[in-house]
């Protein structure tokens, strides 16, 4: 895959999804990486997956207050 092509993927899950939510989601797939690297006992992946899954629920708050319907 390209870039032009993932924008046109991530074009398509915008006509679904808000922006924060795409974030969010995005959040969720680095808090399963988090448990996983906590269940395989490397604490500095775990950490630095559950800093990335916070920065990205936050981003994706502040998304959807500013432009709810993005």
């Amino acid at each position: 895959m390209n870039d032009e092509q993932a924008k046109d993927l991530l074009t398509e899950i915008l006509e679904h999804y808000t922006t924060g939510s795409i974030l969010h989601l995005l959040a969720d797939l680095y808090r399963e990486s988090a448990e996983s690297a906590q269940l395989d006992g490397d604490a500095l992946a775990c950490d630095r997956f559950q800093t990335i899954e916070k920065a990205l629920y936050v981003m994706g708050m502040g998304v959807n207050a500013a432009n709810p319907s993005s």
